[in-house]
């Protein structure tokens, strides 16, 4: 049995592989991959031998908190920020007491200077207190470091608690000789604690930042996924929630909502925005017998249409499905960091030991505490010094001064691991619409029987009241030649063909008709040999017969400059793809003309993931370069994902690389 699930508390590699070996070891456990990056686990289990719960008691014996889905957060009296600033705050008043005076002893009162028992007391108790409110905003890493310790699953919070504990300890051993003025001073670690802890805090809090905008694309997705449909029963319409729809199913679709399952219409027509499963932004045609795809929009008309799948296996569900399982797979470079960190904190702390038995007995004085504070010195020191100071801060700084530099180009690095293998990428694939080209149609040239102003106002008036998205480009051309508008009336739209209205034209009133050529029965002919969408206008004679006055052709242009980038790109040596589900010839040709090596067209989400697999099975280190949510579940499979940022933010969340110029 497979389950997916999620887990809160994990803070390193160290977590999510602790879990791993932890499960791993049980005989019903056959697979287990834990994703940190996700706070998601996928597990495949003997159900006859366990259950769910059962596996969640297991994890949460780790100290660990398994969900079955995303809960939001409660609001805390302190948010993770405040919090933050208090610890700095403290750790900096702690390490004003604790090394102000090797400065300039003018910069502490007297009364708080080490140069006697009771001063050295009072200051010791200051950053004491200090250091216990730190604690407090730092105890995550004590609950979760000595749980993860005691179920012998050490991680990274273990060598932080462990090593602030043992400063802590030898702290208040010597304050407590100090006190009963068995010592005159004590060498105190307070500022060690307090300085460990809010580092590690700082850099938990900027990488915390970028691994909840991974879950954020999850939720993204499926907040945009219907949650009702209107379902047909007894020729009534009752509203039915989407989990509860069946095959077989009547369901009613009206203007303006969502598909809510893959189905077949089997009364009426419509046009469908299907950009969130092609990319493409023309919306689709679809009549009796058509197939409808969950998650698509339809745009004017209702229509009725027979459930083919149900929630949990339609298109919608699939992506979110193939999304999560793209990002939880594991690269073999994230194994390797999973076995080093597995091995690192256990090291750590059986060598502080040993340097701790070994100081203890080779201490130069004969006097038993003064050996053992000796030895507690050393394993302290080794402990902090182990601390992972660095490795908590590295990451997530790295990643802050590459996106201050990379801004000026206009591009974002969400982790390290899109900088790391940037410089290692020999494959790179593009999507077409939005990312080569503009993801607008413009009028290529207009073909003209009439005066061409004319031919523009007319198709201006008609095209003005629609908002499909090749109207627009028509609309914007005549704007651009000063067209007039011309009263209409009896306006018509037949779906998927064109608009139709009675409009002034030499001297009386007439239909004209704007659309594909299905729309019209022409008398005459228009001979255009150019490639690209093909829109008429004409009039109507009769019911049978129409005059062709005129032909728009538009086209999807290319952005400025890009082919420049291509062939830079491919001087490198780097080999290029095109994947797009627009038809044949247009993605032929715009492969042609930027020297792309090769390319597939009518592209769906599935096609576009099987080819990164392909490639990357071949030995290829793939850069996937998208913008809409159907190139999501590639842009998680591929090794760097770069997202055009006007894409849609599903696609924007799950990418490597954001570029802001959308260049």
């Amino acid at each position: 049995m497979k389950e997916s699930f999620y887990i809160e508390g994990m803070t390193c590699t160290a977590c999510s592989s602790g879990i791993e070996r932890s499960l791993g070891r049980k005989s019903f456990v056959k697979k287990i991959e834990v994703s940190l990056l996700n706070k998601s686990a996928n597990i495949e289990f003997n159900e006859n031998e366990t259950n769910l719960d059962e596996i969640f008691k297991l994890i949460e014996k780790l100290g660990y908190s398994p969900k079955k889905t995303l809960v939001e957060e409660k609001k805390e009296f302190f948010s993770p920020n405040v919090k933050l600033a208090l610890a700095v705050i403290f750790t900096l008043f702690v390490v004003y007491l604790s090394m102000g005076a090797m400065l300039s002893p003018s910069l502490l009162p007297k009364s708080l200077l080490t140069i006697n028992n009771h001063s050295n007391f009072l200051n010791a108790c200051l950053q004491l207190i200090g250091t216990l409110i730190v604690m407090h905003w730092g105890r995550d890493f004590y609950i979760q470091g000595f749980k993860a310790l005691w179920h012998r699953q050490p991680n990274m919070s273990s060598l932080i608690a462990i090593g602030t504990s043992a400063a802590l300890a030898s702290s208040l051993w010597q304050l407590y000789f100090v006190y009963t003025n068995q010592w005159s001073y004590g060498h105190y670690y307070f500022e060690s604690v307090c300085v460990i802890l809010t580092f590690v805090m700082v850099g938990k809090r900027i990488e915390n930042i970028s691994k909840d905008k991974a879950l954020d694309a999850m939720q993204a997705l499926m907040k945009n996924a219907p949650k009702t449909a209107l379902k047909m029963h007894n020729n009534q319409q009752i509203e039915v929630l989407v989990d509860s729809i069946v095959v077989g199913d009547i369901l009613k679709v009206l203007p303006g909502s969502a598909i809510a399952v893959d189905g077949e219409i089997i009364e009426g027509e419509g046009e469908l925005d299907e950009s969130m499963l092609s990319g493409e932004a023309l919306p689709v045609y679809k009549k009796v017998g058509d197939k409808v795809f969950s998650g698509t929009l339809n745009s004017n008309t209702s229509f009725l249409m027979k459930a083919t799948q149900d929630n949990k296996n339609s298109t919608l569900s699939q992506i979110i499905e193939m999304i999560h399982n793209a990002q939880s797979s594991k690269a073999e470079i994230s194994r390797l960091a999973d076995k080093v960190s597995s091995v690192f904190v256990p090291s750590v702390i059986a060598i502080a030991i040993l340097a701790f038995v070994v100081w203890f007995i080779i201490a130069p004085k004969p006097d038993f505490w003064w050996n053992f504070d000796t030895a507690l010195e050393v394993f302290v020191s080794v402990l902090v010094i182990s601390c992972p100071c660095a490795l908590g801060l590295a990451t997530p700084m790295s990643i802050l001064v590459a996106n201050q530099k990379a801004s000026s180009l206009g591009l974002f690095f969400k982790d390290a691991k899109s900088l790391e293998k940037a410089r290692l990428v020999n494959t790179i694939v593009f999507d077409k619409t939005g990312t080569l080209t503009n993801g607008k149609p413009v009028v290529k040239s207009v073909h003209s029987k009439i005066e061409l102003l004319e031919l523009l106002s007319l198709a201006n008036s008609i095209e003005k009241s629609s908002e499909h998205v090749i109207a627009k480009g028509i609309v914007e051309y005549a704007k651009e030649h000063d067209a007039p508008l011309k009263e209409m009336s009896e306006v018509k739209v037949k779906t998927g063909f064109g608009i139709s209205a009675k409009v002034d034209y030499q001297g009386a009133k007439e239909i004209i008709k704007v659309g594909n050529s299905e729309f019209f029965n022409p008398i005459n002919t228009l001979e255009i040999q150019e490639n690209g969408i093909l829109v008429f206008v004409g009039r109507a004679i009769n019911e049978k017969e129409d005059e062709l006055l005129g032909a728009f052709v538009l086209e999807d242009l290319l952005k400025k400059g890009v082919k420049e980038h291509i062939a830079q790109i491919k001087s490198l040596g780097i080999n290029t793809f095109l994947l797009s589900g627009d038809n044949r010839e247009n993605v032929k040709k715009c492969a042609l003309e930027l020297g792309i090596d090769g390319y597939i067209s009518n592209a769906k989400p599935q096609d576009k993931l099987n080819k990164i697999k392909e490639l990357k099975e071949k030995g290829r280190i793939v850069m996937m370069v998208g913008d809409g949510l159907n190139d999501a579940p590639s842009l998680a499979m591929s090794d760097v994902a770069v997202v055009m940022a006007k894409g849609s933010d599903v696609s924007v969340q799950a990418a490597d690389i954001v570029s802001f110029n959308n260049d």
